[in-house]
C-alpha cells in the first residue's frame, strides 16, 4: 500500500481502501456496499436506502454509554476528474494514490479527498477499541457533488443526535457555520443538422487551472466552456462556421480547465479561422493575467474537402449567441461579510450528443431571492434561444446559529490544544447541513476538516500534517 507508512495508519489505512475503489458520483454502488460491510463485520447497526446512502450506529465508549449521541457526516461521492493523457477509467479502475510524506494525491486524477476523508475518519473511529466518544450515528450521503440528492432523500427519523460534525471542510483551523444555497439548471438545444463539405477542424482550450466552483469562483479563473462559446461566436461573426461538436467539464460544480469544438469551414476559410483563435488566445491571456496564465488553445486542420454530418451555421450561430451572453462566475459580493461571494454560477459541462447540446449549470447564492432572480435569467435565455431548460437539485442555504452548545464546545476545546482561536466562516460553496437541518429539529452543526489543495482537479492534494492533526482534534472532541 502506498500509504502504508503515513499517520494516523489507522485514517490512511482507510482511505487509501476507499481510493482503491471507483465512487465517482452515480457511480456508488460498490463503494457503498463496502462501507455497509465494514459496519456488519463490526456488529454495528447499519442500514443502506435506494439512494446508497449508508447510516450506522455505534454505542458509546466505556462511561459514554448514556451520553448523548453525536452525528458525524460526510458524503462517499468524488469528483472524479482526470488529466487528458491519463489512462485510468475512474468508472471501473481505483486511484493511483502517491505520497512524498508532506501531501497526498493521486497521479492523473483527482484524489477525493473531498470526501473521502471523512468517511475515512468516520471508519477509523468505528474500527477502534480504544478512543473514547459518547455513541455515534455516522450518516454518509451519496451523490453529494451532483445535487446533494443522497442529502435530500435520506431518512433521518431514526436518529436521536441533536449536534453534527460535518467532515466537508477543506481547511483545517477554520469552522463553518454557514454555507449558500444552490440549484442545478440544464439547458438542451436542438440543433439543426446538414451535410457540408470542407475543412474538418479542431480548437481546444487547455492549460486552465479549474477548481471548486464555490471556493475559487473568486478567483477569477478561466472557464474552458465559458471560452469555447466566445470562441464559437467570434468564428461565426467572421466565417461560415458549422459545429460538428462542442463538450468540456466534467462536474457542474468544477470549473472546467479544458474544452474542444470541432467544426467544418471552406478550405479557403481555414488561415483566417486559425487567425481568430490566435487573437482570441491574445486576447484571454490579457484578460487572465495573475488568474490563470497558463491558457492555450490549440488549432488542428484534421481533414479537407470532406462530405461531414455537421449543424447548420444558423443552428452554430444561435448557440454560439447563446453560450457568449450567459452570466458566468461572480454576479455579486455580500455586503455583510467581507470577501464572500454571495452569488455566483458555473458553467460546469457542456456536452454533445446527435442533435442535442446541453449546458450543465450550478448556481449558488446565500441569498435566496438572488438565487432565484439568477435562475430567472437563464430561464429567459434558454427561452429566447429556443432551448429546454430544467431546474433540479435545488438546496437550501445553511443559516448561522446564533447560541450553538457544539460550536461553543469545539472552540473550547480547540483553543486547549492549539492556544488560539479558530476561523469561525461563511463559505460560498454549499454543504448538505442546510438540507439535514431541515430533516432533524433543533439541528447543531458545525463543519470541519484538513487542509486539501485543488480539490475537484486532478492537481488536488491533501495535508498528511493536518489530516493528522484534525483526527486528533477530533477525537479530542469526542471525548
Amino acid at each position: 500500500m502506498a500509504l502504508e507508512n503515513l499517520q494516523p495508519r489507522e485514517v490512511f489505512t482507510r482511505f487509501e481502501e476507499l481510493c482503491n475503489i471507483p465512487h465517482g458520483s452515480g457511480n456508488l454502488q460498490q463503494i457503498s456496499d463496502h462501507i455497509v460491510s465494514f459496519a456488519r463485520e463490526r456488529g454495528l447497526e447499519v442500514t443502506q436506502d435506494n439512494e446508497l446512502n449508508v447510516i450506522i450506529k455505534a454505542p458509546g465508549t466505556a462511561g459514554y454509554e448514556d451520553k448523548e449521541p453525536v452525528i458525524l457526516q460526510g458524503h462517499m461521492d468524488m469528483v472524479a476528474v482526470k488529466n487528458d493523457d491519463c489512462d485510468i477509467d475512474m468508472k471501473t479502475e481505483g486511484l493511483r494514490v502517491t505520497t512524498d510524506g508532506e501531501y497526498v494525491w493521486a497521479e492523473g486524477t483527482s484524489l477525493g479527498g473531498d470526501d473521502g476523508i471523512a468517511v475515512a475518519y468516520c471508519l477509523a473511529l468505528l474500527d477502534s477499541k480504544d478512543i473514547p466518544h459518547p455513541p455515534l450515528e455516522v450518516v454518509i450521503t451519496t451523490n453529494e457533488e451532483t445535487g446533494m440528492y443522497g442529502a435530500a432523500a435520506i431518512d433521518l427519523s431514526g436518529l436521536k443526535g441533536k449536534k453534527m460534525i460535518n467532515i466537508d471542510n477543506e481547511e483545517e483551523g477554520v469552522f463553518i457555520t454557514s454555507c449558500a444555497g444552490g440549484a442545478r439548471v440544464y439547458s438542451k438545444v436542438t440543433m439543426a443538422k446538414e451535410s457540408v463539405t470542407g475543412a474538418l477542424c479542431k480548437a481546444s482550450i487547455l492549460g486552465l487551472l479549474g477548481g471548486h466552483s464555490g471556493e475559487m469562483i473568486k478567483c477569477g479563473r478561466g472557464n474552458a466552456n465559458i471560452i469555447a462559446g466566445r470562441l464559437l461566436n467570434n468564428l461565426s461573426k467572421a466565417i461560415k462556421v458549422n459545429l460538428v461538436s462542442i463538450g468540456g467539464g466534467v462536474a457542474d460544480n468544477a470549473i472546467p480547465g479544458t474544452a474542444s469544438l470541432e467544426f467544418v469551414v471552406a478550405n479557403d476559410k481555414v488561415d483566417e479561422a486559425r487567425n481568430i483563435v490566435n487573437n482570441t488566445l491574445a486576447e484571454l491571456k490579457g484578460e487572465l493575467e495573475g488568474k490563470d496564465d497558463n491558457i492555450n488553445i490549440s488549432f488542428d486542420k484534421i481533414s479537407e474537402n470532406e462530405a461531414v454530418d455537421a449543424f447548420s451555421a444558423t443552428s452554430t450561430e444561435s448557440l454560439a449567441k447563446m453560450i457568449s451572453i450567459m452570466p458566468d462566475g461572480v454576479q455579486a459580493m455580500s455586503a455583510m461579510v467581507e470577501g464572500l461571494v454571495e452569488t455566483s454560477l458555473n458553467l460546469g459541462i457542456i456536452k454533445t450528443e446527435g442533435n442535442l447540446v446541453t449546458l450543465e449549470q450550478s448556481v449558488r447564492s446565500s441569498v435566496e431571492s438572488s438565487k432565484n432572480v439568477l435562475i430567472g435569467k437563464l430561464l429567459t435565455i434558454g427561452e429566447l434561444f429556443g432551448a429546454e431548460v430544467t431546474v433540479s437539485g435545488q438546496y437550501p442555504g445553511w443559516k448561522y446559529r446564533q447560541h450553538s452548545e457544539l460550536r461553543d464546545h469545539m472552540v473550547s476545546v480547540y483553543e486547549k490544544m492549539y492556544g488560539k482561536k479558530p476561523l469561525l466562516q461563511a463559505i460560498h460553496a454549499g454543504l448538505e447541513c442546510g438540507i439535514l437541518s431541515e430533516k432533524i429539529d433543533d439541528l447543531d452543526c458545525i463543519s470541519i476538516g484538513p487542509d486539501m489543495q485543488d480539490i475537484h482537479s486532478a492537481s488536488e492534494k491533501l495535508s498528511v500534517k493536518s489530516a493528522a492533526n484534525v483526527w486528533e482534534y477530533l477525537k479530542a472532541v469526542l471525548a
